[in-house]
């Protein structure tokens, strides 16, 4: 199992680097109540998720797309999964015409589907500022 769960954050990270919706959509839940919280958004439903994070935040606002899986930790129940991590976003912002780094953490919680890990929530929020 633990593979699979990290085969699924693996494949998490190339949606959102390519901003594959296909692929998006094979590693959200699409049985049930899923939700994402983030810094400029509260989405409901793979819809919700589909046009307000993938094509309205990532393809519309970056051209270049990186991230980057640190620390990762979880916990591995009967058929859910908690998962803990940091990550490290490299892209290049359209707007400005620049490249960015932004560095996050992200708290995913997991069901499993007919043996293959699912995506049914996930909280993100930026790291805080070191002093």
């Amino acid at each position: 199992m633990e593979e699979k769960l990290k085969e699924l954050l693996k494949n998490y990270a190339k949606s959102i680097n390519e901003c594959n919706i296909e692929l998006a959509k094979e590693i959200w839940n699409q049985e049930d109540r899923i939700s994402f919280i983030h810094p400029i958004g509260y989405e409901h439903n793979f819809d919700e998720i589909k046009e307000n994070f993938y094509i309205k935040t990532m393809q519309q606002r970056f051209s270049k797309r990186d991230l980057r899986i640190r620390d990762l930790k979880y916990t591995i129940y009967e058929n859910t999964a908690i998962v803990e991590f940091c990550w490290d976003f490299y892209a290049h912002f359209i707007e400005t015409n620049s490249d960015i780094i932004h560095k996050g953490r992200e708290t995913q919680f997991l069901v499993l589907k007919n043996n293959e890990w699912k995506i049914t929530h996930i909280h993100y929020s930026t790291e805080p500022q070191q002093n």
